[in-house]
């Protein structure tokens, strides 16, 4: 199925994060599989692949001329995963994200050349200081990270440019693997 956010045969609770899930009745026990999609001025804005009421999949994120600026994988109504953001069709930022934050970002040149990465996790094996202070709110040990972060965080610079989404992930589908 594939249904507006505001179809009258969809039922909506928000999450913990204020997300949306979503269902098709309205004692909200039977969670809605399949796409969702929003409108703005009659043009499509997003649409997001929803796996027993959350989105678990991947979303698409346009802007007013019908142009994709953003790929994210979700888990569980947040972006876990590869992120991928567009600025006039050609890519410009990659992001390994875990629970809405950023893990690492590639921020991209015109020709796909990687012209800075940022890094929000820490890794004492390959030499990493532990943070002290203020930056360990905001930067992770490698070690406590989900597999399939670290998984993506073992990818080269040049293959997550050219990381390819699937449709079926199993890591972006309950039951969620650690």
């Amino acid at each position: 199925m594939r249904l507006e956010d505001t179809d009258r045969c969809l039922y909506v609770e928000d999450d913990v994060n204020g997300e949306s899930v979503y269902y098709l009745d309205p004692a909200l026990t039977l969670p809605y599989t399949g796409v969702i999609y929003t409108t703005y001025r009659g043009k499509i804005e997003s649409e997001a692949v929803y796996f027993q009421g959350l989105k678990n999949g991947l979303e698409y994120v346009y802007n007013e001329e019908g142009e994709i600026i953003q790929i994210d994988e979700c888990r569980g109504n947040v972006q876990f995963g590869i992120s991928k953001e567009f600025e006039n069709n050609r890519l410009s930022s990659i992001s390994i994200n875990y629970n809405n934050s950023w893990v690492k970002v590639l921020y991209v040149g015109e020709n796909c050349e990687i012209i800075d990465t940022q890094k929000y996790y820490y890794d004492v094996t390959k030499g990493d200081e532990v943070p002290q202070g203020n930056a360990s709110l905001t930067r992770m040990p490698y070690e406590c990270l989900p597999s399939y972060i670290r998984l993506l965080l073992e990818l080269s610079d040049q293959e997550l440019v050219d990381y390819e989404f699937k449709d079926e992930n199993p890591y972006l589908r309950p039951p969620y693997t650690i």
